[in-house]
């Protein structure tokens, strides 16, 4: 009997530090009282510039011919601007103070403005010299970092003014089963020595101030405790057979 309630509780322990809650691995749950944030409001985003961003502009004029003076995309063909680093080549820089100069129009104020209302500005300059032209403007340098328990770690471009936090773990081809769900760290690039601390499987994450990601933030998901014990591939045929063998030793021992 003795040898029968050793195997049970060896059997115990494995299905004890083999198993994990699945309540570790389900995003969004409605946790109530214990929630991790209290506002239920949706947070918008709308990224505002900021010096040392990286502005694509683009003046597209129904007269072609006066296109050479304005327009910084002066290809007839557009095959020189059809890849990420053409676009940097024909790109401007917001300076410290916050202006960029285009040619002939100038310098133009763009500090803390969202892409919609830089366009506004430029637009207001450009309809000064030229008289039917459709202003475009793309920021450039959104890229977000994942490091960590993901299935494609990297470097990320975003082509679009706002990327929240679901949505770049996506492009990550998400988390892997050892990913740390409970504990997701956010670096913020223009805070310095700011790390913040998410939380996936609540749903509340989605009212967060940390929802939507800026230009620079490094996201790194840490590997959780089952990654030791039970997701990685567990030699269960070994543990077995090792204590099958033990307890054919101590009862031939008994014997």
């Amino acid at each position: 009997m003795k040898l029968y309630k050793i195997a049970f509780f060896c059997l115990l322990f494995l299905g004890l530090f083999s198993c994990t809650p699945e309540k570790n691995y389900l995003y969004l749950q409605d946790k109530g009282a214990n929630s991790s944030t209290n506002s239920n409001e949706t947070k918008s985003f709308e990224y505002k510039i900021k010096p040392k961003d990286v502005l694509y502009v683009k003046i597209v004029p129904i007269d072609q011919s006066v296109a050479i003076s304005l327009n910084t995309d002066q290809s007839s063909t557009g095959s020189l601007y059809s890849s990420e680093l053409s676009a940097y080549l024909n790109s401007y820089d917001v300076n410290d103070s916050g202006f960029i100069e285009l040619p002939l129009v100038g310098n133009i104020d763009v500090n803390n403005q969202t892409l919609l209302q830089c366009q506004k500005a430029i637009q207001n300059k450009v309809d000064f010299y030229l008289k039917d032209a459709l202003v475009v403007v793309k920021l450039l340098n959104f890229k977000v970092t994942v490091l960590g328990e993901v299935t494609r770690p990297g470097i990320y471009s975003i082509n679009n003014s706002q990327v929240t936090l679901l949505e770049t773990l996506g492009l990550a081809g998400d988390l892997t089963v050892n990913g740390n769900r409970k504990e997701i760290l956010l670096v913020r690039q223009n805070a310095p020595g700011k790390t913040i601390k998410l939380d996936l499987t609540d749903k509340n994450i989605i009212y967060s101030d940390y929802y939507y990601l800026m230009p620079g933030d490094v996201v790194y998901i840490k590997p959780n405790k089952a990654k030791f014990f039970g997701t990685n591939p567990f030699p269960f045929a070994t543990v077995i057979s090792s204590v099958t063998t033990l307890l054919l030793i101590l009862n031939y021992l008994k014997k």
